[in-house]
Parts: structure tokens; C-alpha cells; sequence
């Protein structure tokens, strides 16, 4: 498994250091770190992603032309060890590598996360906090109630058991039980005052562009929300113009909200 996840892996074209380090309840996370910016920025990819997944991995590269970025597995993902749980103990994952961006040196922290991802970086700022601002792309708002062929079709593969057996070929070790936790619409208002950028496109093709205003109306200021037409669903819209700008989202935010 972990040699054909290696097939399907970007060889990075800049220098990369390793990253390796373990959660409070035990599961060993690795990855990547890239670039030399004051600005640390944890990148958490979405469900049946990993760190070197190509879009994940260029968009890491491209964010490391102005930032220190720490891309990594989550639990239950590529060569990290414990299983998935869909974004609920994903946000001890968060926190570990938010704590080895501090013990770096880094002054700034921003958690950036995609579907997957973007539920573990909202989880965690609300509930556990220590960063100095948030991006959630294409991030539901609920647990359930989602109508499109896309999660049906996912929900299939992740609750029988062929389904988690394809899941196991592509890296993915999911939670046998599940307690449904804290949903990010139910938390998100705790997330403030730390500035929080809610991405989406009306074209996601799993969760609309309500998620997004769920998200948005219920989270305090200073918060922003960034519509794109044709973005498609998380590392879909990992181009090049969606790094710079986010880039420039970032570096706004310092100049700002941090400096108050």
C-alpha cells in the first residue's frame, strides 16, 4: 500500500525537510516541511489525501515561496499511523503540528485545511485554539443533510465493508466507531477573534455554496468569504492563482488583524 501510495506521490522540486511527531493520544503523524518564512502555515489535506497527493504537494511548494510550510498525513492517511475519523480527533492532529510550528520558532501559525481538513482546522481553533488565523476551503458546515451524488456515493464506500477495503488500497484506515462530535457550524462562533477565511466554489460538486454561508453567518469577526465560480471541491482549485491569492490573504491578515 504504502509503495503504490509512493507511485502516485509529487517528488518535490524544493528542498524539503522531514517532519515527524505524535498526537496526544499516540498517533504518529508525518510529513513535510517547506520554505523558510517567519510565517508558519499547517496545511491539512482532505479525505483521501496525504501530503505528497499532487495538488496538495504543488500547492505546499507554492505556498513555500513565502511561507514555512508544514504539510503532513493525517491520522488514518498515507504513512501517518491511526485511523480517520472524518475531521473529530483530526484536531489533536492539528494541534500537534501547530505545537512543533511553535517549538520551530514560528510566531505565527495559520491552519489551513481542505473538506477534511477545513473541519479540523475550524475544530480546532474553536475548541482548542493557539493559532493566529484560519482558512477552511470547501468546508461543510453539517455532519449530515448533504443531497448530492458526490457523498452519497461517498458514504457508500466509507460505511460497508467493500467499500472500506477499496479504502485501505488508496491509504485510508477508517474508525470503526464514530461519535458524531461537535459539527464546525456548532463551533465556529468560538473561532473569533482570530481572523477566519471561509473558501468555496459554487460549482462543488459534494457540498453547495450554502455550507459556505452557514459557516460564514455564524462565525464572529473578522471573518471573510471568497466565492469562486469555477473552483470545483478542495485540491480541485489548488492552481496557481488560488496560491497567490491566498498568499495574499494571509500576508493581509497579519498587516491587520494581528497587528491589533
Amino acid at each position: 500500500m504504502i509503495s503504490l501510495l509512493r507511485a502516485w506521490s509529487h517528488r518535490f522540486g524544493v528542498p524539503v525537510g522531514p517532519l515527524a511527531v505524535t498526537t496526544s493520544d499516540g498517533v504518529r503523524l508525518v510529513g513535510a516541511r517547506l520554505g523558510t518564512g517567519d510565517t508558519a502555515v499547517v496545511l491539512c489535506h482532505g479525505f483521501m489525501g496525504w501530503h505528497r497527493k499532487p495538488r496538495v504537494a504543488r500547492l505546499a511548494e507554492m505556498l513555500g515561496e513565502r511561507f514555512t510550510v508544514y504539510a503532513f498525513d493525517l491520522r488514518g492517511h498515507g504513512e501517518s499511523s491511526g485511523r480517520c475519523s472524518f475531521g473529530g480527533r483530526e484536531i489533536d492532529d492539528v494541534a500537534a503540528v501547530v505545537s512543533l510550528a511553535r517549538a520551530d520558532g514560528h510566531g505565527r501559525v495559520v491552519t489551513v485545511g481542505a473538506s477534511m481538513g477545513g473541519i479540523a482546522v475550524i475544530r480546532h481553533a474553536a475548541l482548542i485554539g493557539g493559532v493566529d488565523a484560519v482558512v477552511a476551503v470547501s468546508t461543510p458546515a453539517r455532519w449530515v443533510g448533504h443531497g448530492t451524488e458526490a457523498v452519497r456515493r461517498m458514504t457508500r464506500l466509507t460505511s460497508t465493508r467493500w467499500g472500506r477495503g477499496l479504502m485501505r488500497t488508496v491509504g485510508v484506515r477508517l474508525s470503526r466507531l464514530w461519535e458524531e462530535p461537535e459539527s464546525p457550524e456548532d463551533v465556529v462562533a468560538k473561532i473569533a477573534p482570530i481572523p477566519l477565511v471561509i473558501v468555496h466554489g459554487r460549482d462543488d460538486h459534494y457540498f453547495d455554496e450554502g455550507e459556505a454561508w452557514r459557516l460564514y453567518r455564524r462565525a464572529g469577526e473578522p471573518k471573510r468569504l471568497l466565492l469562486a465560480s469555477r473552483f470545483g471541491h478542495g485540491e480541485d482549485g489548488f492552481t496557481r492563482e488560488f496560491a497567490d491569492r491566498l498568499s495574499r490573504e494571509i500576508e493581509s491578515m497579519r498587516e491587520t488583524a494581528w497587528s491589533a
